[in-house]
C-alpha cells in the first residue's frame, strides 16, 4: 500500500451579524482529488476545530440552536461509471477509483481536515503533488451566505477531465441547502483563507471578510 496524494480541505462558520440570519445550522467544504484510475483507500480526519468566541457583546450566552460539532467523510468516484459514492464515514474503499472527495461538516466555528489516498492495488503508482484546477463557492443569492465550497485538484496524469464544476458544485449544494434557497456559483482563483469568514456582496458579487463580533 502506497500513499499517493493527500489533500486540505477547511469550512467556517461564523456569525455574521451584518445579515439576517447571522448563521446557518452548517456549512460543508470539499476537496476533490482527481487521479489515475486505481484500487485505493482513503482516510479523512479533523486536523482542527475552533468554536466561535463566546460571550458576543449584548449576547450573554450561545443561543441554544448553536452548535460546535464537526465531521470528515470521504467520497469516491467509480473509475468505471462516473457516480459518486457519498459515505458518512471517515474512510473508505474502492476497487477502481477516479477521484475521491474529502468534505469538511461544520455547524458554527471553523473546522480543518487532512485527506490521505492510499493505492491498495499492484500497479505501482508514484506520490503526486496536488496541481489546483478549480475552486468553486456556492452562495445565498439573498444574503450573500457562502453555504459550500468545492476546490479541485489532479495528482498525476488522470484518465478523464473531470466534471464541469460549476454544474458539480451547484449540485451538491442543493443536495443539503434549505428548500427555497436561491444559490449561485462563483469562480475564484485559489481558496478562500481558512479560519476567516467571507460571504458575497448580492449586489456586486465581490466577497468579502466579514467580521466575527457584532458592532457594540
Amino acid at each position: 500500500m502506497e500513499l499517493i496524494a493527500s489533500a486540505d480541505v477547511a469550512a467556517d462558520n461564523i456569525l455574521d451579524y451584518s445579515v439576517s440570519p447571522a448563521a446557518q445550522a452548517y456549512v460543508i467544504a470539499e476537496h476533490i482529488v482527481r487521479i489515475p484510475r486505481c484500487q485505493v483507500l482513503a482516510v479523512g480526519s479533523l486536523s482542527n476545530v475552533q468554536p466561535p468566541d463566546y460571550p458576543f457583546p449584548g449576547v450573554p450566552s450561545a443561543p441554544r440552536y448553536f452548535s460546535t460539532g464537526a465531521h470528515v467523510y470521504v467520497s469516491l468516484q467509480d473509475g468505471a461509471t462516473g457516480k459518486w459514492d457519498y459515505t458518512v464515514a471517515a474512510r473508505a474503499e474502492s476497487n477502481d477509483c477516479r477521484a475521491v472527495g474529502f468534505r469538511v461538516f461544520v455547524h458554527q466555528g471553523w473546522a480543518g481536515g487532512v485527506g490521505l489516498i492510499f493505492r491498495t492495488g499492484i500497479a505501482p503508482l508514484p506520490y503526486g503533488q496536488l496541481v489546483q484546477e478549480h475552486y468553486r463557492i456556492v452562495f445565498d443569492a439573498i444574503t450573500g451566505i457562502i453555504c459550500y465550497t468545492a476546490t479541485t485538484s489532479r495528482s498525476g496524469k488522470p484518465d478523464d477531465d473531470g466534471e464541469d464544476p460549476d454544474e458539480y458544485a451547484i449540485r451538491a449544494a442543493r443536495d443539503f441547502a434549505p428548500d427555497g434557497v436561491q444559490l449561485r456559483v462563483r469562480s475564484l482563483d485559489r481558496p478562500l483563507p481558512p479560519g476567516r469568514h467571507f460571504r458575497v456582496d448580492p449586489a456586486s458579487g465581490s466577497v468579502i471578510e466579514v467580521q466575527q463580533r457584532p458592532t457594540p
